[in-house]
């Protein structure tokens, strides 16, 4: 059947089904004609999807499902602890609200103070509120990954190593043909030293990138100028070993 078919008899968007094929969660068959061949074992694949995504269950939890790696039992009981921590901090945030629309008709008049401090009042009682940490941790992790070039074109760091591996891939056969363009001889010895060589590069940037970002928060200069220094330290890098490998004879 047609990617139409499905849509119609699921009643889901087809960019939906696409997203699940994407993730390897079904494999349609290709006709001659490029076209994806769903299967009576997609749709029903699918439909199982769909209700486990209703309950809340990732997609990587999914996944792992379908894979045997963990159980449907092992996957629910899991996804039911995490849904009953939202509704702890689903109701705390609603309480909290019905007390800020009490006592704040506007934003100008919201005493900031008294409601942190009701905050951990109550959260030393034991209840809770919905969680920044997860925005942060977001943050922070599509920041690195962008240092790495393991971020998709969204600026989204990559939910699989296919990415990652293309870009490094892509890298290292740069700096492979770069070294053999340097010496004037290509031969898979030279390629292979450039790669060495690009590898050794990232290396150091990785030692050096992350101390300097987490520097830079509380030190502005550091990250103003954190590119720069990279840089110069890339460049500084290249030289030394095209001065090393001229003297060994590398």
């Amino acid at each position: 059947m047609t990617i139409k078919d499905m849509e119609n008899i699921l009643g889901i968007p087809r960019a939906t089904i696409r997203f699940y094929e994407k993730e390897r969660l079904i494999s349609p068959k290709r006709e001659e004609n490029g076209y994806r061949d769903y299967s009576q074992e997609d749709l029903e694949k699918v439909k199982k999807i769909v209700i486990l995504r209703k309950v809340g269950l990732p997609v990587s939890d999914i996944a792992d499902i379908f894979d045997g790696a963990k159980t449907l039992p092992e996957a629910l009981d899991e996804n039911m602890q995490n849904l009953k921590k939202q509704l702890e901090e689903l109701q705390g945030a609603i309480n909290l609200s019905e007390k800020m629309k009490e006592t704040s008709p506007d934003i100008v008049s919201l005493d900031a103070d008294k409601y942190l401090n009701y905050i951990e009042e109550e959260e030393k009682l034991g209840h809770k509120f919905m969680t920044i940490a997860k925005d942060i941790a977001r943050t922070e992790k599509g920041v690195i990954a962008s240092y790495f070039s393991v971020t998709d074109k969204d600026g989204e760091p990559y939910t699989s190593w296919w990415g990652i591996l293309r870009n490094a891939i892509i890298c290292m056969a740069f700096a492979g043909v770069i070294f053999c363009l340097f010496r004037g001889k290509w031969s898979l010895t030279n390629f292979r030293d450039g790669i060495f060589g690009i590898l050794i590069i990232m290396a150091i940037e990785a030692v050096l990138s992350i101390p300097l970002y987490f520097l830079g928060k509380k030190h502005p200069w550091i990250a103003k100028n954190r590119v720069k220094a990279l840089v110069i330290a890339a460049l500084i890098l290249c030289v030394v070993l095209i001065v090393l490998d001229n003297m060994l004879g590398l």
